[in-house]
């Protein structure tokens, strides 16, 4: 090939690369003659870096912590090179085209880094906000009263269709994919009381993280007061994943009994082996009926929240206290050690006529830790951040003034992002890899394997393991061998191991509250003579890959996002392409007045041939209302709101597009459900 500019090459070979899935680093170049004679394009995954070893400390010189440094490199040999002919163009004279490494698979083609570039539409916007001194936050206060008068015009609108347009929305989505699950009940008066959604999506995560589920109740309801109540998981990056969410009208035990059986059929019928929830007596009875083997815990979150204003303002700021009691809820490794330190700061601080220190211990199995330290992988609901990241997520799309329809553009649009954080850490452990902390097998095994999250964690107790860790003895017992482990705690630990699959279990509890092998396991591994750790111990919801297997509901729907209707995604496409390219177009015409007349005329001459393809038509209000919606706005309304009460008649079930051929609606119930599983 040949190219006039060296602009032309790098335009084409980025081009190249995005379509294939790898990013490009520009190389170096030769001059001759004061012009470019050759120059290199490489995959940017070419060649390693040099260590800087000047860097390992900082000034004091302490060592810095270097474990989460990512290599982005790993030896891949493809390149182009060109060179300037004797015409002064470029021709490519070399080009490997192999890689040796994965390829970015299409959905996350985006993030390549030598593609993503602010467009001049973008930078204009920028420059101009600039110039006036305006920032994003004073725009949008500009714009904030129009805004205002808007959502107020569309809120008359809507108002009496919110509901069913809610009920629409979801329907529209099962038709688009039909492993979208919802199910909703209305009253004998025709109004939402029940509604329950779950998409694809959430339906997998389920299957691969559903061995964890926290469950809140506490949000900010809506505009008709009723409870939002998300299903939330932790993914194979430590990241909350939502899992699915109600409207409930009531906190009646039937309603959360109609909650977690719908949650159930949902899920395929396969319940959590863990469920965390906030302190309601309903939810608690419902969970016990519907889920009996499934164990309950309180949200320590929601409990050591409200520790402030259950003291007196002496103790609120005593640090001590605060340490103290940190220590016992959280540090405490056997009920016997708990119980010696909660008695002691209860006498301590004169707290033993307090009411909600006493009923937070009568319940203490049920939200302190050390309570269940066997049940597997409860470890990872027991730190506030991930309570406080997803009560933060939530409250994003939460108000107590926003009707369905609001909720649900603002909620469609905030999982949009929380999934595009996991496809960027997806990227991240798929096509970069860990800093290796040391020359065991095992080491570079678990970073291949685990994503770079969870390998963060293994590697912090290998390090411990190879720093701290000594086997001070050992015993057998048939296959099993003991082994007494000291650490960096000073407490001893014991290991017993089988001889024969060499699995074992440690008293730290670790792996069973984590699921990661601890620092004792670790080298117990290291003492027998294992190079790598046994696959029995690497957990498949860690792994970079743990996705990759195809899921199906009872139906037999696969359960994956599916594409958008093609056209609406190419047209949305051509819209934004064509936005961008007449922003580049300006930039270029406005440095010259001639260029700036050419545009002028030129779009001038495209009006009148535009007019007879697509005839001007006005757009009226509704049907402005309802292109944002995305929805149609009904003239009939079955399904009302839960505070709009109808004076007489009874509600009717929604005909969909499989029921159009009944002659009739059927009567309802008092309470009469209806499923769009």
């Amino acid at each position: 090939m040949v190219f006039d500019t060296l602009k032309d090459v790098e335009e084409f070979y980025k081009s190249y690369a995005h379509e294939v899935g790898f990013s490009v680093r520009v190389g170096q170049h030769k001059k001759g003659n004061e012009e470019i004679s050759i120059k290199r394009y490489y995959c940017s995954r070419e060649g390693y870096r040099k260590e800087n070893v000047t860097n390992a400390s900082d000034e004091s010189g302490k060592k810095r912590k270097t474990h989460n440094v990512m290599e982005t490199r790993c030896g891949c040999h493809a390149h182009i090179v060109v060179k300037l002919g004797i015409d002064k163009k470029y021709s490519i004279i070399s080009m490997v085209e192999e890689h040796s490494h994965g390829f970015v698979s299409p959905d996350k083609r985006h993030l390549l880094r030598s593609n993503r570039r602010v467009n001049e539409r973008a930078k204009s916007t920028l420059f101009n906000c600039h110039k006036a001194s305006i920032g994003t936050s004073q725009a949008y206060r500009l714009l904030h009263r129009d805004l205002q008068n808007y959502y107020r015009d569309l809120r008359i609108k809507i108002k009496d269709a919110d509901a069913q347009m809610f009920v629409a929305q979801l329907e529209r989505k099962k038709e688009v994919n039909p492993a979208f699950f919802y199910e909703f009940m209305v009253d004998d008066q025709g109004r939402l009381v029940r509604v329950f959604w779950a998409d694809a999506v959430c339906r997998k995560n389920y299957s691969v993280f559903g061995d964890v589920v926290s469950v809140d109740a506490t949000y900010t309801t809506n505009e008709y007061n009723m409870k939002f109540v998300p299903f939330t998981g932790i993914n194979h990056h430590l990241q909350s994943v939502f899992l699915g969410a109600a409207f409930l009208a009531d906190e009646k035990i039937e309603s959360y009994v109609w909650l977690f059986e719908t949650f159930l059929k949902a899920m395929g019928g396969v319940a959590p082996h863990l469920i965390t929830t906030d302190e309601d007596a309903s939810m608690k009875a419902a969970i016990a009926q519907i889920l009996p083997y499934t164990a309950h815990r309180f949200c320590m979150w929601h409990i050591m929240e409200k520790v402030p204003e259950k003291v007196g303002p002496s103790i609120r700021k005593d640090e001590q206290f605060w340490e103290r009691l940190n220590k016992c809820v959280w540090g405490t490794e056997n009920s016997d050690e708990f119980v010696s330190q909660w008695n002691s700061i209860i006498t301590d601080y004169g707290l033993m006529e307090n009411d909600w220190f006493s009923s937070r211990y009568e319940i203490r199995e049920s939200w302190i830790p050390v309570y269940f330290l066997d049940i597997p992988l409860a470890g990872m609901l027991r730190t506030t951040s991930r309570s406080e990241s997803a009560n933060s997520f939530f409250n994003r799309f939460i108000h107590r003034k926003l009707s369905f329809i609001e909720f649900w553009l603002r909620f469609d649009t905030a999982l949009e992002c929380q999934r595009q954080e996991e496809l960027k850490a997806d990227n991240a452990s798929l096509h970069t890899t860990p800093k290796l902390m040391t020359p065991w097998p095992m080491e570079k095994q678990c970073s291949v394997r685990y994503t770079h999250e969870v390998s963060s964690k293994f590697q912090e107790q290998l390090v411990v393991a190879r720093d701290h860790c000594i086997v001070q003895g050992i015993e057998e017992c048939e296959d099993i061998k003991i082994f007494t482990i000291s650490s960096l705690s000073g407490k001893e630990r014991v290991v017993q191991m089988n001889k024969t699959n060499m699995l074992g279990t440690c008293s730290c509890k670790l792996y069973e509250s984590y699921g990661i092998p601890c620092q004792h396991i670790i080298q117990v591994l290291r003492a027998e003579k294992q190079n790598e750790v046994p696959s029995n111990y690497i957990m498949k919801r860690w792994e970079t890959r743990c996705k990759r297997e195809l899921f199906y509901d009872n139906e037999g729907n696969l359960l994956d996002e599916k594409p958008k209707d093609p056209r609406e995604v190419a047209m949305r496409k051509k819209i934004s392409e064509s936005h961008n390219k007449f922003e580049d177009i300006i930039q270029m015409a406005k440095t010259s007045e001639q260029g700036m007349d050419f545009l002028y005329s030129s779009l001038s001459n495209l009006v009148e041939p535009l007019q007879k393809i697509t005839p001007a038509t006005r757009v009226a209000k509704q049907e402005e209302y309802e292109s944002f919606l995305g929805n149609r706005i009904p003239t009939e309304v079955d399904i009302h709101p839960p505070n709009d009460i109808r004076s007489k008649g009874r509600s009717k079930r929604i005909r969909r597009s499989k029921d159009k051929k009944e002659p009739k609606k059927k009567e309802v119930s008092k309470m009469q459900a209806t499923s769009g599983s």
